[in-house]
């Protein structure tokens, strides 16, 4: 019986999305050493470490992932490649999770601004001075979905058209950015966000 339940909980683990990511993260030990790595992907079940640190199977630890904040779990797997752990997520911070991970509840944004469906080709200039060809799937006053074939890591702050903003998440086809400032309609934020591919 005690198999066939662990068969269960790893064939749920495995259907559970998981989000390929490059996050710097600092983690605690059950010994009190404190390590650093960089989250590789992560799901609302478990999370990969790239860490040359090798923690004991079955240890606890406590993370604090830049972008996704404080995540404990413990310790499923260690091999070459660095540490698997299973989240063991109260009910808040697994909604907080999803929010972020795009996998679960719609985002505060999604709540506090009507969303439009919305059409249109945009340009997104990275961090590091790349342009992205993207295209608009909907927006709001507070942010835009966008699908692109390249995808920016979460919290990167970027330049969608001539407004900027910070990537909250990823989805399926693309990224959804969140706008650092509001603009005053929906008629203004369409013109910004088309401004450079008309300009091109």
């Amino acid at each position: 019986m005690e198999q066939d339940q662990s068969s269960s909980t790893e064939s749920e683990r495995r259907r559970q999305k998981r989000s390929a990511l490059h996050l710097q993260v600092r983690f605690l030990l059950q010994d009190g050493s404190e390590h650093t790595g960089v989250v590789t992907d992560v799901s609302i079940g478990g999370m990969n470490i790239a860490s040359e640190v090798r923690p004991d199977e079955g240890s606890i630890i406590i993370a604090y992932v830049d972008d996704l904040g404080r995540l404990e779990g413990i310790v499923a797997r260690v091999d070459e490649h660095g540490i698997a752990m299973r989240l063991t997520l109260s009910t808040l911070r697994r909604d907080k999770l999803e929010e972020r991970l795009g996998t679960g509840k719609k985002s505060a944004d999604d709540r506090r601004y009507q969303r439009d469906a919305a059409a249109g080709a945009t340009r997104i200039l990275r961090a590091d001075g790349r342009e992205l060809a993207a295209r608009v799937i909907d927006l709001s006053l507070g942010g835009v979905s966008l699908e692109s074939a390249e995808w920016p890591p979460l919290g990167e702050q970027v330049m969608v058209g001539k407004m900027r903003g910070r990537v909250v998440r990823h989805h399926e086809t693309g990224i959804a950015v969140e706008f650092t400032e509001i603009p005053p309609s929906r008629g203004s934020l369409a013109e910004q966000l088309t401004a450079s591919e008309r300009a091109a």
